[in-house]
């Protein structure tokens, strides 16, 4: 009986020929066509006329260079369509017109430079369209007005340089947007408005130089933002200002130098912020007070020299931190800002520049050398020991020095008074019994 149930299922499961099934593909009971990898080069237009309950159509990494407008005429049941790694430079503005029900599309790496304008038009049930590794320059600005029920949509990697507004106007459902590897410059005001349910936004390793300040005003579910590979030089206060949900923001491999006091003020929800590899020399001690949650900080390969340890105090979740590639100079600021990391068992990866470069010694090593007078918690100076003036290959302050010392007069005070207290001990307490004893038999004699 088990042999027989295994037999059925292999059966089942097993690709069949069909009346309905195209002769180019093979299909399986689940009314999928499988016509992929198969050096298709054409399709005629009675291909798929038998067809209509299919469900699942893949012609992907085959050779095709065009489509008739009606080759899929009669797959009005079809929910999937694959077309992607082909040779396709153009399609008919018709061509998906009777796939109604169509909810996943695949047109990525073939050669489209442009598509018509209403070639989604009838695509109202759309939730996943994937456009890139195409060479698409520009689309109509309506191209995608039917599609309020899309959720997945990726051009990465074409050459698209400008942003048309009118692109996301109607994109209310989308939550995930790629448009990376393109070479867009600009990010205006007002480009991103429509899409309410956004929570993934891709815009990393274009040319973006600058933000509208209301560009992302909108996207009050947004969650995660990628804009590194750019060339961003400053981030203002108003940018990331209406964007609340955000978790992930990558900013890293740009060109930024100033980042405004009040740019993350808003971001509560943060917990991964990249900002390594910039031309960063300075941060502010109050960027990073909203940051509760923040688990991770990026921050190696900059031009950082100092840090302000009170930057790091609302900080109680990170997790991660490097602070690797920068020119830090071991200082008693430093130091200060190497107490807080090491107390919460961080390893920054961090060594200084100054005043003895040296990858192989870690930052505990090279700051061992330094005296410093703690006046507070977060004011720690320097104490210069000596008149002779500052040299950049030796620092003349060690903060372990002063904790030395004033231990050491502790235990010497201890000491001093532990000897007065045993001489007095022995001097007025010791010999009392003896005086009683002499006095005793003094009395005695005198009887």
């Amino acid at each position: 009986m088990q042999n027989v149930l295994w037999i059925l299922l292999v059966i089942y499961l097993s690709p069949v020929r069909t009346d309905t099934c195209p002769s180019i593909c093979s299909c399986t009971s689940n009314h999928t066509a499988d016509c992929s990898a198969r050096n298709v080069k054409s399709i005629d237009i009675n291909t798929f006329k038998q067809s209509g309950d299919l469900i699942v159509l893949r012609l992907e990494n085959n050779f095709l260079s065009s489509l008739s407008a009606d080759v899929f005429s009669n797959l009005v049941n079809l929910k999937r369509l694959d077309l992607d790694q082909n040779l396709l430079t153009a399609l008919p503005e018709t061509i998906f017109n009777p796939l109604r029900d169509l909810k996943i599309l695949y047109l990525n790496g073939n050669g489209l430079t442009t598509l018509p304008t209403k070639i989604f038009s009838q695509l109202e049930d759309l939730v996943i369209l994937w456009l890139h590794d195409n060479k698409i320059v520009s689309l109509p600005s309506r191209i995608f007005e039917s599609q309020k029920n899309m959720k997945t949509l990726s051009l990465v990697n074409n050459s698209i340089k400008k942003l048309d507004k009118q692109w996301f106007k109607n994109l209310e459902s989308l939550e995930f947007l790629a448009m990376a590897n393109n070479q867009i410059v600009t990010i205006e005001d007002g480009t991103f408005d429509g899409m309410i349910n956004l929570k993934n936004l891709s815009l990393h390793h274009n040319q973006i130089t600058t933000i509208g300040d209301h560009a992302f005003d909108l996207l009050s579910k947004l969650e995660i933002l990628w804009l590194y590979d750019n060339n961003l030089v400053k981030i203002t206060d108003t940018i990331f200002k209406k964007v609340p949900a955000l978790k992930s923001l990558s900013l890293h491999n740009n060109q930024l130098n100033e980042i405004s006091v009040n740019a993350f003020q808003s971001l509560t929800e943060l917990e991964q912020l990249y900002l390594d590899g910039n031309k960063l020399t300075t941060l502010n001690p109050s960027l990073l007070n909203s940051q509760k949650k923040l688990r991770m900080l990026e921050l190696q390969d900059n031009r950082l020299q100092s840090l302000n340890v009170g930057m790091f105090k609302p900080l109680t979740s990170l997790k991660t931190f490097n602070l690797s590639g920068n020119p830090l100079v071991c200082d008693c600021e430093l130091w200060n800002v190497w107490l807080w990391w090491n107390a919460r068992y961080l390893n920054p990866l961090a060594t200084c520049q100054l005043p003895e470069p040296d990858i192989r010694v870690n930052i505990r090593e090279q700051l061992q050398n330094l005296t410093c007078n703690i006046r507070t918690e977060t004011d720690v100076q320097p104490m210069i020991a000596t008149a002779a003036p500052f040299k950049a290959d030796k620092y003349e302050c060690n903060c372990n020095a002063t904790r030395l010392a004033v231990g050491s007069f502790v235990l010497l005070i201890v000491i001093l008074v532990m000897i007065i207290g045993f001489v007095v001990y022995i001097k007025f307490f010791s010999n009392k019994p003896y005086e009683r004893n002499l006095l005793v038999s003094m009395t005695q004699d005198t009887d």
